[in-house]
């Protein structure tokens, strides 16, 4: 009995020495699966004219939240964040079109209209009538087309380090100054460009562990190719939010990081002389992804606001 313990011992410490992929992906999928319980979310999907939609849900017995994250990101963004979300909140995370374990077309064209339609009537299949909303940066810009073309159906808007503002931006951020140059730091097809994709996300980065980075960084690459026709999909007939802003008649909190590499942090003066109802908090050494850089501090923010917001339930 100690023999074979003793083996089973040398061949973990094997595979992870070796950076065995099928061991990587089991820590990896236990790390996610606890992090969700933790959170009290639970995986699920939905068909959508043939489509599977993943999300994840909280129950709860008050008020909805419909959380969207960013292009090339996915869902389990948000679960660190829910989990200084009060608990009687439901809280409902999807993947949006094209992205975490949603399917991968490539007959499909990804514009910001296509994956807005396509949130939209997933919204309409869980029966999601009255709701606040909160979406980082592509997830804002959904967020915002999503209430100008559905008025009366959501609450309140969070925007959290949003895209959308075509040519509005006042000083343009390290991601624009790269694309002028040619480069494509959020498409990345090798693991050191997933390693600068990180830099150009986060001020400080957040722990995480060797075998999650490394199974994140491998899915990276494999999706390569598509995430960069889906970057060009996504900038095809782009939708500039700007003209619709006067007419978003809620309240909204715009969150920002003021190291956002992504997006300008000038961005917020737009957002502010042109959202009717708009309170701004900016953070200190903050980079694009606060809820996931510092998900307690900007949960905080975000539950005060609703405080100060309560719906009809």
């Amino acid at each position: 009995m100690k023999r074979f313990s003793y083996i089973s011992m040398l061949l973990v410490v094997f595979s992870v020495m070796t950076g065995c992929a099928c061991f990587r992906q089991s820590v990896y999928d236990c790390a996610i699966n606890a992090d969700r319980s933790r959170s009290d979310l639970e995986p699920g999907t939905i068909d959508i004219g043939g489509e599977s939609i993943a999300y994840l849900e909280r129950k709860g017995d008050g008020e909805t939240i419909v959380l969207i994250h960013g292009f090339g990101a996915n869902k389990d963004n948000w679960i660190r964040f829910v989990r200084h979300i009060p608990e009687q909140y439901r809280v409902v995370a999807f993947d949006m079109a094209g992205h975490g374990d949603n399917s991968r077309l490539v007959e499909k064209t990804y514009s910001i209209d296509y994956i807005t339609s396509t949130f939209t009537q997933a919204a309409d299949v869980m029966e999601l009538k009255e709701f606040h909303i909160a979406g980082n940066s592509m997830g804002g810009y959904i967020s915002m087309l999503y209430a100008s073309r559905n008025p009366g159906r959501v609450r309140t808007m969070c925007l959290i380090d949003a895209a959308g503002l075509i040519g509005q931006t006042p000083q343009p951020s390290d991601l624009q100054l790269a694309l002028k140059e040619g480069l494509s730091p959020l498409t990345p097809s090798t693991r050191e460009e997933f390693s600068v994709l990180l830099e150009y996300a986060f001020y400080k980065k957040p722990f995480i562990p060797w075998p999650i980075t490394s199974v994140l960084a491998d899915r990276a690459v494999e999706s390569g190719d598509f995430s960069k026709k889906m970057w060009k999909d996504f900038h095809t007939d782009p939708v500039d939010v700007f003209p619709m802003l006067p007419g978003l008649d809620l309240p909204v909190l715009v969150i920002w990081g003021d190291r956002d590499r992504i997006l300008h942090v000038s961005t917020t003066s737009v957002l502010e002389s042109s959202l009717p109802d708009v309170e701004t908090v900016i953070l200190k050494d903050c980079g694009h992804m606060p809820m996931l850089e510092r998900p307690e501090e900007t949960a905080g923010y975000y539950v005060s606001f609703l405080m100060r917001h309560p719906g009809k339930d």
